[in-house]
């Protein structure tokens, strides 16, 4: 394994490899990043795409050393401080600086008291030149001139460099940050105490966005997100994202706006494309994806069956050949991976699911999340419910399968109705102890055969039929969950983010499974390609307990939401900005005040005469060479 370590900000690692428990990932490949650019890293499920993120991460590959690396994979942390200022300290430059200025001012207002009150306390020779800590050595005594002169210059420093990295304007930043990614005022100003693990990993993103490492990886970031914050962060990664970007995702619609080149994950190496994820897809078909795995599987066959010849054992034969072929597993047959969501529809139409004057709000709620809602699903709708989190989206979905009763009201559903809710948090309802096969088995009274072929219908792997549920990954659950569906022939679908634990490929399949269904749909998701390729009515959840039909199409949609987000952010921006405006005149004051006494300092010590307060210099002024040579002393001859 080699890596380019030239003082550059590309990433180069050639002819490395990653090995996971019992199989290999990636062998021999070549990771080529440039600086700037934004890479979607596209692969099956399961075959590294994560584990290269996170030994990126962990500077397990060879990362040149000016390269800094930010992984957003965990929540952040539970605290009481402001969600505001837990992104801010993400900048630990600028909370240094910050922490610096407040020490030195500190020790400054204390030694000026002292001298005020005539309590010098011990005479020393006034301690170490640097900001020191406010209880260190010779900052509770006098302080002489050079002492003045030293803590004066190191705040002058300071304040300089707090102005260079833009210190006051990081809050009106982080707060257009927290704006776009769905928060309010008052969850920005809250405690993060107070969010759930998906808000706390926004608070996360957010982190990353404000600090702007040189090598930003993400990891299926919109699982996360509504549809409001996926839209703003595909615009803000694609028009504000300077720095390298390595993103991983299933939303192709996201990929194609945010990515200017495609990092292909296919037989254990890395491939590259200068395109987005539609022109990659439509020029390299599957099929042609295999021929050099055909190709690798044929010889391997063809070394195994000479070898048995010549009488060989089988399995001396396949150890020989693997030793031959430099691997630690033989080679499965390549197969074209396809999925297919094969929805099957009800065989008969009743009248579904009517909403009468219904109201509802949880008790711990002042507010109700819905009122007075009156409108019938049956099995010719197609809505996408949308809107912040929330607003109930997830709760309108519950109120329909009857999980939860209306606070006022009825909702009413034919008895013969069949409905199949697909829930987000699935993986907490299926038997973890049985296997896939036996819990289709146990559900609809099938033989193990026909339980089989519906899992392979929908693209798990036959190996995976016969283990227990809580082995599988959650795209595999969620594929379990999808054939447990299908065999229940439902009149309605009720999908709570479908996509979540879906490749790109089940996702284009759960599409061709949606268009060709024939009952009803009623969905909440974040995925823009799935609304709009589903055809799918919006109703927007808008807080206040409306639910408003928006007729003017998906893309109509997506520009008013971004108009929307475009004017909180400048609302927030200049709250912000006047904020910072007082805290930079505040700041100003203090720093003039205590500069003026390490001036009058330096005054005493270059033998000027004595240094002299603010109202005796507006009396009786300097010359301007003497004044200049003082201040150059003390501060340095280059300017600001």
């Amino acid at each position: 394994m080699t890596a380019a370590e030239d003082g550059s900000t590309d990433v180069t690692v050639l002819g490395f490899s990653i090995t996971a428990p019992k199989r290999e990932l990636l062998r021999d490949a070549d990771l080529r990043l440039a600086a700037g650019r934004r890479y979607g890293l596209l692969g099956p499920n399961g075959r590294g795409k994560s584990t290269l993120l996170r030994f990126l991460a962990a500077r397990e590959l060879p990362v040149p050393a000016a390269v800094d690396v930010l992984l957003v994979e965990q929540e952040a942390e539970a605290s009481e401080r402001p969600v505001v200022e837990q992104v801010l300290l993400a900048d630990e430059r600028r909370r240094e600086l910050l922490e610096e200025e407040a020490s030195l001012l500190k020790q400054m207002d204390a030694a000026e008291a002292r001298e005020d009150d005539g309590d010098f306390g011990d005479f020393g020779d006034g301690g170490s030149e640097s900001g020191g800590d406010a209880e260190g050595e010779g900052q509770e005594g006098h302080w002489d001139d050079d002492m003045w002169a030293a803590k004066s210059k190191r705040l002058a420093q300071v304040a300089s460099e707090l102005d260079a990295i833009g210190a006051d304007a990081a809050e009106g930043t982080v707060r257009k940050i927290l704006t776009g990614l769905g928060f309010t005022d008052e969850m920005q100003d809250g405690p993060t105490t107070t969010l759930s693990g998906g808000w706390r990993m926004r608070v996360s993103l957010a982190r990353a966005l404000f600090v702007k490492p040189k090598l930003l990886l993400l990891d299926e970031p919109t699982n996360h997100l509504d549809l409001h914050a996926v839209l703003w962060l595909d615009d803000y990664l694609a028009k504000k994202w300077k720095t390298t970007l390595l993103v991983v995702s299933h939303d192709q619609d996201f990929l194609d706006s945010v990515c200017t080149d495609i990092v292909h994950l296919h037989e254990m190496g890395l491939k590259y494309y200068g395109h987005g994820v539609d022109r990659f897809r439509e020029m390299l078909g599957q099929a042609s994806v295999n021929v050099k795995a055909e190709k690798d599987y044929k010889l391997q066959e063809k070394e195994i069956a000479a070898l048995k010849r010549k009488g060989n054992s089988g399995s001396k034969a396949e150890e020989a050949v693997l030793k031959k072929m430099g691997r630690t597993s033989l080679m499965d047959r390549p197969k074209e991976y396809t999925v297919k969501f094969m929805l099957s529809s009800p065989e008969d139409r009743v009248p579904s699911i009517s909403v009468l004057d219904v109201s509802f709000g949880y008790r711990d709620d002042r507010a109700a999340l819905f009122q007075d809602l009156r409108f019938k699903v049956d099995t010719d709708t197609r809505v996408a419910i949308v809107g912040p989190n929330g607003v109930g989206k997830s709760t309108l979905l519950n109120l329909l399968s009857g999980k939860l009763e209306p606070s006022s009201g009825e909702v009413t559903r034919h008895r013969h109705l069949r409905i199949g809710r697909y829930d987000q948090h699935f993986h907490e309802l299926l038997p973890q102890g049985k296997s896939p096969c036996d819990f289709l088995r146990s559900e609809y009274d099938v033989p193990e055969q026909q339980a089989r072929k519906v899992l392979g219908q929908f693209g798990l792997d036959g190996a995976r039929h016969l283990i227990p549920i809580a082995e599988l990954s959650g795209g595999q659950k969620a594929r379990v969950v999808f054939a447990s569906l299908s065999m229940s022939q439902p009149h309605i679908l009720l999908l709570d983010e479908p996509t979540n634990h879906l490749d790109m490929e089940s996702v284009d399949a759960l599409i061709r499974g949606i268009q060709e269904y024939k009952g009803g749909v009623v969905l909440v998701s974040h995925d823009a390609r799935l609304i709009a390729a589903t055809e799918c009515e919006l109703w927007v959840c808008e807080g206040g307990g409306r639910v408003n039909v928006h007729r003017h199409g998906f893309e109509h949609y997506r520009r008013s939401l971004l108009r929307d987000i475009a004017n909180a952010e400048a609302r927030v921006e200049a709250a912000a900005a006047a904020r910072a405006t007082r805290r930079a005149k505040e700041r100003a004051d203090r720093l003039g005040k205590h500069t003026r006494r390490g001036a009058q300092a330096q005054f005493s010590k270059l033998g000027l005469g004595k240094g002299k307060t603010e109202e005796e210099e507006e009396e009786e002024a300097c010359s301007t060479e003497v004044r200049k040579k003082a201040v150059a002393s003390v501060f340095g001859k280059k300017k600001r």
